[in-house]
């Protein structure tokens, strides 16, 4: 079999039936290099899950568990109703390497944002197994085809890797450890059953970083290899730098879970490494490399001033051969005469100013599969702003030069240098780390067409083929660019003194180390300015009170083809995350031509077109009219609009996002249709009267982030108070309809006769969310501890859908960090609770009418081991959270219009009764229902009034 990705017309199409498998993992997780040490399997519900609709097999080897099924939904299900045992072993004393002082290198690992439809699928038959991949590297295929053919036992010519090929300068969508583990799961479920299984790539969203501890500097010169620490919960190695197992593999073969690879740095000089514990949970091999090159060459540079002397000469002295020729080479191209302090350190400009050197050894394989040796060198010059801690890099010198290592092909390369190569200067300034922003937008639509986002740092026209620069991030696969990261912090340390140990480097922690004075007088401490912030904000008020707002004049339109299609594609997913469509589309009507009616305590208001029709649309407005419309809630003509369209939440977008979102709906092809006009009785009908509720309820300031907080916390806090105006559903509201906030703040509202639930207390209570159960809800529509999105949570799921893994976890870890929840580790380790549906439940004598319902229009979905897959996931009743909510509302709703817009299609779809069972009926099945699967609940009131209200607002529309 070729190793090569499979291209041409020959290679097998993905199979038409395929099953759909899940594994889980244990709480704990440990490795020693040679075999599992983590949490034990002691028993799970095999035989109950094995009976279960829709699924195929229920798997287990040795501490390895997981389920194979008809469809996603069903898989899901099946994986939470195994209800596994772990025996947990006792703790791993504490590593130590060294009995000296340390310092720690962090390295942070990239984690290339993704969507969640990445799939991995394998088929086992007989002796052969294919496996169709992702776009995937060569060195990723040659990992996968041995870590497989360990697992499956087979020799690795067996095994068929299906790839696409990378287009040139693309990143690798996915991390390597993330696809060797759902190709590892695939792989034994497909063994399991001889048929084609796809398991959905997990990525860890949270990547842990390598953490190494080295030794305090000392005059000594005997240095030592910086080693790893471990912290808790994470997979270790004796091996120092391999990349462990999959975890398949770890727990299905415990006794025989050799490395799945190793790091290829080579030791340089002195240098010895040393046989201690490597963090290897996440890492692999371009990680490895990386970490190890950065800590190493940093604690050269600090061994050098610890005595003495310029650290360029201390360290080529400590080079042989080529490595040191190489570096010599660099340091005359650079310039560098003398000693390190003969650098200018301060410009007149009042930037600090300073160098640093790095090298780096790596054994790789050459386009001929020949062992190959491969040096490079860095000199780094870089410019810091003292009052911010801003790092510029303003010149790079770099090297490199291999010799293959079989003496029959002595053939060497000829040493190349560069300077001021852009794709060099491009890759530096990767690494200085700038925070992502929390308007930051990662298009799924770009992984799926092979859409390569290049660095703004460097022009791709002036990129050589095959460039190192890819998705913004170092391509760590070769030597050329390892020594950056330390070369940077050499010149750092140079220019300012202090030393950074974390890549990407923070500006915020160099700023602190530099213990710049703030710059500029406070406002407070200037006489009277209090005085002058007041009479701002007294302005503001009065502005916004002020009930008559002019018309702003219409215009031709935008040229459209000024925005470019990141731009549009930006805007799409402001769209989406904002349900603007769900708003503005009456039913049978065209896409955001408007005429919704939407129900409110004051009266019937019917949105508005958003198409860009010049006529009945927004085609001439202009972005000022626009942007005016989403902070304050004033239309083109001067209106006051009311807060049914949510500008109260629009206001917190910022001004990229804003810019984003007009041009993709004025790109948008425009309809005619004139929405129904908006009557209210009096006195709502009194639009300016608008201003002054706007002046007590509306705050129009864009979303500032909150530096406390981690930057996947702020996005979510984004997403949710801005462009997914999740508040507007999930808040109560006060007598004139404003939003509640303080203690109040999503804690429960009402959205088209639904009741929508806190938000505030999801890790609270008896029926705690955890994060991967709140993901799997906002990314599937389904919980299987929860239940199915319907009514107005169906299609938020659908806008949901177009948005990347990494914003729904954001969205997760915002709401279960409210200031309501319970801390973020209480609810990482909430465990799963047993999805099993209880037995068959005796006769209720005062239900008797509910349970013959029931059974006759019912149980065929929701009886758990019973009925035919067609239908979609079996919700389990006795997990839903429906039934055990204070209200039957929710319940009812679903009884009377069933679910005929699921969230996702794989769910099903549930019927209507409202024109099959009365008042009476329903009544009778919500209070059988109520006490069966929620015995622990007080029972709802037993009269139709809710229910005959509910039925009556329905008919009404």
């Amino acid at each position: 079999m070729s190793l090569s990705p499979h291209t041409n017309a020959a290679t097998p199409a993905l199979p038409a039936e395929l099953l759909h498998g899940l594994a889980l993992r244990p709480p704990q997780a440990r490795w020693n290099g040679l075999r599992y040490q983590g949490s034990e399997l002691v028993s799970a519900e095999l035989a109950a899950v094995r009976a279960m609709t829709g699924v195929v097999a229920a798997v287990q080897q040795q501490h390895f568990l997981g389920v194979v099924a008809a469809t996603p939904a069903h898989a899901l299900q099946a994986a939470s109703s195994l209800a596994p045992v772990w025996h947990v072993p006792d703790s791993a004393p504490p590593l130590t390497a060294h009995s000296a002082p340390t310092a720690q290198y962090v390295w942070q690992m990239a984690h290339a944002p993704r969507h969640g439809a990445a799939q991995v699928v394998v088929w086992c038959l007989a002796e052969q197994a294919s496996v169709w991949l992702p776009p995937c590297s060569a060195q990723t295929l040659r990992t996968l085809r041995r870590e497989l053919a360990a697992l499956l036992q087979r020799h690795e010519a067996a095994l068929q890797l299906i790839s696409p090929a990378i287009a040139a300068g693309a990143a690798e969508p996915l991390q390597l450890l993330d696809l060797l583990d759902a190709a590892a799961d695939a792989a034994l479920l497909s063994q399991a059953v001889c048929r084609p299984v796809s398991v959905p790539c997990q990525s860890g969203s949270a990547q842990a970083p390598l953490v190494l501890c080295v030794p305090a500097a000392s005059p000594s010169t005997d240095l030592q290899l910086p080693t790893m620490a471990a912290p808790a919960a994470t997979l270790t190695s004796d091996a120092p730098w391999s990349v462990r197992p999959s975890l398949a593999r770890l727990l299905s073969q415990p006794e025989m879970a050799r490395a799945s690879a190793q790091a290829s740095v080579r030791d340089a000089g002195t240098v010895q490494a040393v046989k201690t514990p490597a963090i290897a949970r996440n890492a692999g091999v371009q990680d490895l490399n990386a970490a190890q090159v950065f800590a190493q060459e940093s604690l050269w540079h600090e061994q050098a001033l610890a005595q003495g002397l310029d650290p360029l000469a201390f360290r080529i002295e400590h080079l042989q051969g080529r490595a040191q020729d190489l570096a010599r080479q660099v340091a005359e191209r650079a310039q560098w005469h003398g000693t390190q302090q003969d650098f200018a350190q301060t410009g007149a400009d009042g930037r600090l100013h300073g160098r640093g050197f790095a090298t780096a050894q790596l054994q790789t394989l050459d386009a001929s599969g020949a062992d190959r040796l491969v040096w490079s060198a860095w000199v780094a010059e870089v410019a810091v702003h003292p009052q911010t801690g801003a790092i510029e890099v303003t010149r790079v010198v770099a090297g490199h030069d291999s010799q293959q290592l079989q003496a029959a092909q002595a053939a060497t390369l000829r040493p190349e240098i560069q300077e001021q190569d852009p794709q060099l200067l491009a890759n530096a300034r990767q690494l200085l780390g700038a925070a992502s922003a929390f308007d930051d937008w990662n298009s799924p639509r770009d992984a799926a067409h092979g859409l390569v986002l290049r660095s703004p740092c460097a022009d791709p026209a002036l990129l050589p083929e095959g460039s190192l620069i890819q998705q913004g991030r170092l391509d760590l696969d070769g030597v050329e660019t390892l020594p950056a990261a330390a070369a940077i912090a050499n010149a750092v340390a140079h220019a300012t003194g202090v030393r950074l140990r974390e890549v990407p480097f923070d500006s915020e922690q160099l700023r602190r180390g530099l213990a710049a004075p703030e710059s500029g007088a406070a406002l407070g401490k200037r006489p009277w300015g209090w005085l002058a912030v007041g009479a701002v904000g007294v302005a503001g008020l009065a502005a916004m009170a002020w009930p008559l707002k002019p018309a702003l004049p219409l215009t031709s339109g935008p040229d459209v083809t000024l925005y470019s299609a990141q731009a549009i594609e930006r805007g799409r997913l402001v769209a989406a995350a904002g349900d603007c469509v769900v708003c503005h589309t009456a039913p049978g009507g065209a896409a955001n031509a408007g005429g919704l009616g939407l129900d409110t305590p004051f009266g019937t208001i019917y949105s508005t077109n958003i198409t860009p029709d010049n006529a009945t649309g927004i085609g001439r407005w202009s972005f000022a009219a626009f942007e005016r419309a989403m902070r304050q809630g004033i239309h083109q003509d001067g209106r006051q609009l009311y807060p049914a369209f949510p500008y109260t939440a629009f206001a917190k977008l910022s001004d990229g996002d804003m810019q984003a979102l007009y041009g993709y709906l004025m790109a948008q092809a425009p309809v005619k249709a004139q929405a129904p006009q908006t009557q209210l009785a009096f006195p709502y009908n009194l639009r300016p009267a608008m201003a002054g509720w706007n002046a007590l309820f509306h705050d129009a300031t864009p979303f500032k982030p909150d530096p406390a907080r981690t930057p996947e916390w702020n996005r979510g806090a984004y997403l949710v108070e801005g462009a997914g105006h999740c508040a507007a559903c999930h808040s109560p509201r006060n007598a004139l309809g404003a939003e509640k906030t303080g203690i109040h703040y999503l804690g429960g509202g009402e959205a088209e006769g639904w009741k929508a639930p806190a938000l505030n207390q999801l890790a609270e209570g008896q029926r705690p969310w955890t994060r991967d159960t709140l993901y799997q809800y906002l990314r599937s529509g389904f919980s299987p501890q929860h239940g199915v999105a319907a009514g107005p949570m169906a299609p938020v799921i659908h806008g949901l859908a177009e948005l990347p893994d990494s914003d729904l976890r954001a969205i997760t870890t915002y709401l279960l960090e409210l200031p309501n929840a319970k801390p973020a580790a209480a609810v990482q380790a909430a465990p799963a609770a047993a999805a099993v549906a209880p037995a068959p439940a005796p006769v209720y004598a005062q239900h008797a009418n509910g349970e013959r319902i029931y059974q006759n229009a019912c149980a065929v979905c929701h009886e758990a081991g019973s009925g035919p897959t067609l239908f979609g996931a079996k919700p389990l009743l006795a997990l839903n959270t429906n039934l055990h909510a204070a209200t039957p509302d929710n319940l009812v709703q679903v009884i009377l219009h069933g679910i005929q817009s699921p969230a996702n299609e794989a769910l099903g779809h549930m019927p209507a009764f409202k024109d099959s069972l009365d008042d009476a009926q329903i009544l009778d099945l919500t209070a059988y229902l109520r006490e069966r699967f929620a015995p622990e609940e007080k029972a709802w009131p037993h009269d139709t009034t809710a229910i005959s209200k509910l039925r009556a607002a329905a008919a009404t529309h």
